[in-house]
């Protein structure tokens, strides 16, 4: 929730008119708030759970190469956070009769809905940016176990390459998104 709540505010204060109408409209405020509900906080939180065990099981396990790790973290928060989606879309499909209660046209929307999210195009660009602080976490623990850097400047280092490969998903979730947006 606390990863979620910033990108939520700015996403908010810069969509035109989107404050003022959730403030006015109890209904468009009760179908936003389930949404970050029943999409955000899920994908947001698995995505992280996933990555957090494997930071996990990588520095317990001394034979995983951090470049290896850097590379995999990035292709399975990238996979995970459109197959949470898929998941999520097609039990909104069913549940609260999203896409017309049809489970195809769900599956089907996933992929233009997130290829642009990157750029805060809708609301998955919320919960896309909210996986980064999580990512950068992980990859700061595994970097400093392994380095074992006590220095200030190797330590600046180790946040920094932790920092730019916590981006890694965001790109990643963008080609898979239009990879699958070609598929459907």
């Amino acid at each position: 929730m606390a990863s979620i709540l910033p990108f939520l505010f700015v996403y908010v204060v810069s969509t035109p008119n989107f404050a003022a109408m959730l403030v006015t409209n109890s209904t468009a405020l009760g179908r936003f708030l389930r949404q970050v509900m029943t999409n955000g906080l899920p994908v947001v939180f698995i995505v992280n759970y996933i990555g957090f065990v494997f930071a996990h099981n990588t520095l317990n396990n001394p034979d995983r190469s951090e470049i290896g790790y850097i590379v995999l973290d990035g292709l399975l928060r990238s996979a995970t956070f459109i197959a949470i989606h898929i998941l999520v879309y097609v039990l909104s499909a069913d549940l609260f009769g999203s896409f017309s209660g049809n489970r195809a046209t769900a599956v089907s929307v996933v992929g233009p809905t997130l290829e642009r999210s990157f750029i805060f195009h809708n609301i998955s660009g919320v919960y896309l940016y909210a996986v980064v602080p999580g990512a950068f976490i992980a990859l700061l623990a595994v970097l400093t176990k392994r380095s074992g850097e006590t220095s200030d400047t190797s330590k600046s280092k180790t946040r920094n390459i932790a920092l730019l490969f916590s981006l890694v998903s965001i790109p990643g979730v963008t080609v898979l998104s239009y990879a699958l947006n070609s598929a459907t």
